[in-house]
């Protein structure tokens, strides 16, 4: 096992070292910044990082975080003079293992660090016995299903999210991650309910609206401590051609509805859930991954298509998605037999016209002339 020890304090830092000597089989390296701790991650890994949290270049939660995402299977433990209930809270976000206070009894140090080792090796070879992708794939069905930010770049960019974020800035990162537009209409439905609102929040403008800026830069921030980022490169690609997807459904959105009496909001939020199904396998693919386990991108698209439907049936059912924006989304794939409204038509339409959906002209042009677009050229 590797540990990195960052701690300003000399004595503290070789007191800590010592603990861990004692336990044995631990290379301990000491650093007294964040940035030389960092710096010494792009040579070599860590499975222990024990910090400080008030560094002199950076917060102990901060690089917390960053050895998070470097090292996503890491133990990670903060040392801190005073903990409070913000501290927990946050502490939790980042993944930090425990919380420890100074100061601090030396047996009691060692018993603790002794008892965090134990479970992250019982938890190793649970990890090594994780069978194959396809029965972690069958697991994870029967667990909240979780989204992945789609890239690190974009991870942090809801981390730095200004408090005061404006509706624009905020469309445009929730529009390229459905997993924050997905739990920004989830908060929205839920502070709406509380509040005692009518009717359902069907838009991500309606959810900045009905949350206000403070509250959604607030929940980006969080969401970037409590969910992973897509890191392996096929997965990256993946993601990035659904979010392609996305946009062209959009674009076909805008130009359809454009002289049609149809809010607009409902139909451009739909289509962030467009792939949510693959999304949601894809996230679970890469915790796969992170627990050190592989798999070859053949069998990594199958999966995606094998579970996509079951996946995406799950978390629409715990995120509550509201029942408009299912039925939006699954205009995409197949327009229902009874209740044919105009912007389910309009959702159908775009999916053909892009090549989302399988290519049926009949049904294109026959659609095409239900809402009065009878001269368009179909590619």
């Amino acid at each position: 096992m590797k540990a990195i020890i960052v701690e300003q304090d000399p004595w503290i830092a070789e007191l800590l070292r010592s603990v861990l000597r004692d336990l044995g089989g631990i290379e301990t390296h000491l650093f007294d910044s964040a940035v030389s701790a960092i710096n010494h991650l792009r040579s070599d890994r860590v499975d222990l990082l024990i910090t400080d949290l008030q560094l002199s270049d950076r917060s102990g939660l901060d690089l917390a975080r960053e050895v998070a995402r470097r090292a996503p299977r890491s133990l990670r433990v903060l040392v801190t003079a005073s903990i409070d209930r913000q501290l927990v809270l946050d502490a939790r976000a980042a993944g930090i293992a425990d919380l420890i206070a100074k100061p601090f009894k030396l047996d009691d140090l060692r018993r603790r660090l002794a008892r965090l080792l134990q479970r992250d090796q019982e938890g190793s070879a649970a990890a090594g016995n994780i069978g194959d992708l396809d029965g972690f794939l069958q697991a994870r069905l029967k667990q909240p299903i979780r989204l992945a930010w789609t890239s690190p770049e974009r991870q942090q960019e809801a981390a730095v999210l200004p408090q005061q974020t404006n509706q624009a800035d905020y469309l445009t990162l929730a529009r390229n991650e459905p997993l924050l537009a997905l739990v920004s209409i989830n908060r929205a439905n839920r502070e709406g309910l509380l509040r005692g609102r009518e009717g359902a929040c069907v838009s991500l403008s309606e959810a900045y609206e009905w949350l206000g800026s403070h509250t959604c830069a607030d929940l980006a921030r969080r969401l970037s401590r409590a969910r992973i980022a897509l890191e392996h490169p096929l997965l990256q690609r993946l993601a990035a051609g659904f979010m392609a997807e996305r946009e062209a459904l959009a674009q076909a959105l805008k130009r359809l509805s454009a002289h049609q009496s149809i809010a607009a909001g409902p139909l451009d939020t739909a289509v962030n859930f467009c792939r949510l199904g693959e999304m949601a396998v894809i996230c679970a693919i890469q915790h796969y991954l992170n627990y050190g386990q592989q798999a070859d991108d053949d069998t990594i698209k199958q999966m995606i298509n094998d579970y996509a439907a079951p996946f995406g049936n799950q978390i629409k059912t715990q995120q509550q998605l509201p029942f408009l924006l299912r039925e939006l989304t699954g205009s995409l794939f197949q327009l229902p037999q009874t209740g044919l409204r105009k912007d389910r038509i309009l959702m159908r339409i775009a999916a053909l016209e892009t090549g989302f959906a399988k290519p049926d002209p009949s049904q294109l042009q026959q659609l095409l002339r239900l809402i009065g677009h009878d001269r368009v050229e179909v590619s």
